[in-house]
């Protein structure tokens, strides 16, 4: 029970230090059948992009998976989550995406807003980090992806998160510290845990049922997992007395 508890606490503080809106924004988890398969809590009412040109990809940002757009033609094709209730408030909108074409992001909350300019994305690039503000009103919404010109490699999409402007000190805390973890997924018992000071960082690792695998203090960015199973671990991270909660993926 302890552990249940625990482990409800930890979900918590990385549900708070995302204060994410949208669900499955990491793309890790699918639904449907071959070519069809779409990310769970997406391809909502107002997608207009084909299933079978939403695909799956093992190159992501962060995590095991991203989702890939194709739309070859000049005409733009969207790409929207599942209806979600919003309140008549400022939200903001970050993801990475790479590739090639052009992404831009609107809205539905009952009529399509005006849509943000387009950024046009090169396979010669790496992940570009995107931003996008808005006000809908209060009811259903649906953030749109809206996609056009893309080459064969299609638009690669990870790590969506929708807030609510006026919770974004939690993330500028978060970004303060300035943390970085990889490779994530890890695949040779190691992880690089790396921050803007050389100040030595605490780390406390958990699995999925809430037990402590892990307890360490890292002095040179390097975190030995090899003890660890493959699978979803939650690691808690601490630095001059400033501390952060990160998901690890171990394949």
């Amino acid at each position: 029970m302890k552990q249940f508890y625990f482990l409800l606490f930890t979900l918590i503080i990385f549900t708070v230090s995302a204060q994410n809106e949208l669900s499955n924004g990491s793309f890790e988890t699918w639904t449907g059948t071959a070519s069809l398969d779409t990310p769970v809590n997406w391809y909502g009412s107002k997608s207009s992009i084909a299933k079978s040109a939403v695909l799956q990809s093992t190159d992501a940002y962060e995590g095991a998976s991203s989702v890939v757009l194709t739309a070859s033609g000049t005409g733009h094709k969207r790409f929207t989550n599942e209806a979600i209730t919003a309140t008549s408030e400022s939200y903001t909108l970050t993801y990475f995406a790479k590739g090639d074409g052009d992404i831009r992001n609107a809205f539905h909350d009952g009529g399509y807003s005006a849509y943000a300019d387009y950024t046009t994305l090169s396979s010669t690039e790496g992940w570009v980090k995107i931003t996008y503000e808005f006000t809908p009103t209060a009811g259903d919404l649906e953030v749109v992806f809206s996609v056009r010109n893309t080459s064969g490699v299609g638009i690669f999409i990870d790590n969506v998160v929708l807030v609510k402007t006026a919770t974004l000190s939690l993330e500028s805390f978060k970004d303060e510290l300035k943390l970085s973890l990889y490779p994530n997924p890890a695949t040779n018992g190691f992880v690089n845990i790396t921050s803007a000071t050389s100040e030595a960082i605490s780390v406390r690792v958990f699995d999925v049922l809430g037990k402590q695998v892990l307890n360490n203090t890292i002095a040179n960015n390097r975190l030995n997992v090899s003890s660890l199973n493959a699978g979803m671990y939650i690691l808690h991270i601490t630095q001059n007395g400033n501390s952060v909660t990160k998901k690890l993926v171990i394949k």
